[in-house]
This record gives structure tokens, sequence and C-alpha cells, in this order.
């Protein structure tokens, strides 16, 4: 997911893989503490049963369903696309609004993975940032 993600949105897979520290948990390691003060775009409170993470400086914290289900690996997959954006724009003065602003703004990227017994088909949605990068 993230090699597709990054092919689709032109940026290099090695520089990114080898400056970013991406760490992956499952969603029983979430920091509800952490989310305590923090609204959703919509003014929700986040919810520590759906996929979230955090960026910060040359750091990505994914914390994801850990599960073969299609639909989980859908919520895993926009939460990731969405804080690689974040990576992406980090240092910029569009780290924040640049991928909020633009949710709703996405284009579908499409790639086949080994599922274990025969290859499958992925589709997803990526924020457009590209006019940022």
């Amino acid at each position: 997911m993230i090699e597709n993600v990054l092919l689709n949105l032109n940026k290099d897979v090695y520089d990114f893989i080898t400056f970013w520290d991406i760490h992956i948990w499952g969603l029983d390691k979430t920091n509800t503490q952490f989310f305590e003060h923090i609204n959703t775009t919509s003014g929700q409170k986040v919810n520590p049963n759906m996929p979230s993470g955090v960026t910060g400086k040359q750091r990505i914290d994914l914390y994801l369903h850990d599960d073969k289900n299609d639909f989980k690996n859908r919520e895993n997959f926009d939460r990731l696309q969405h804080e690689m954006c974040h990576a992406l724009l980090y240092g910029t003065p569009h780290f924040v609004k640049g991928v909020h602003d633009n949710v709703s703004n996405r284009f579908t990227i499409k790639f086949w993975y080994w599922g274990g017994l025969f290859w499958r088909q992925f589709q997803g949605t990526v924020i457009d940032i590209r006019k940022f990068l």
C-alpha cells in the first residue's frame, strides 16, 4: 500500500522509506489520552476502534486493524494514505490544511497484491495533494 500511494503521488519510494520511520500498531495500542483533546474534521471525538495515525518529524505512527477482512483493509488504507499525505507535506504551510481541506478531492488508484492463494486487486482513493508537492 505504501509503495503504491507514493508511486501514484509521483514520489520516490526509496527516498521516502529511508527518510521516514513508519510504525504500524494494532488498534489495541491506540493511546486514547493522546486523542482526548482532538476532534475529527466533523467535530466528533476520535473513535479508538477505528484506524488512526499521528505524523511528526520523520515519524508516522499508524494504529490499524490487524485483520485480513477487505473492509478493514480499506479503512487501514484510508488512514495510511492520509498520514502519508501529511508526511509528504511536512515542513510546508500545507502540512495540515493541504490534507484536511482536500479530503473530498481524491483520485482512485488500483494495484495488485498477492493474497496468499492468488493475486487480488485493491482499489482505494488518495487525497489529491499533488498541487502542493
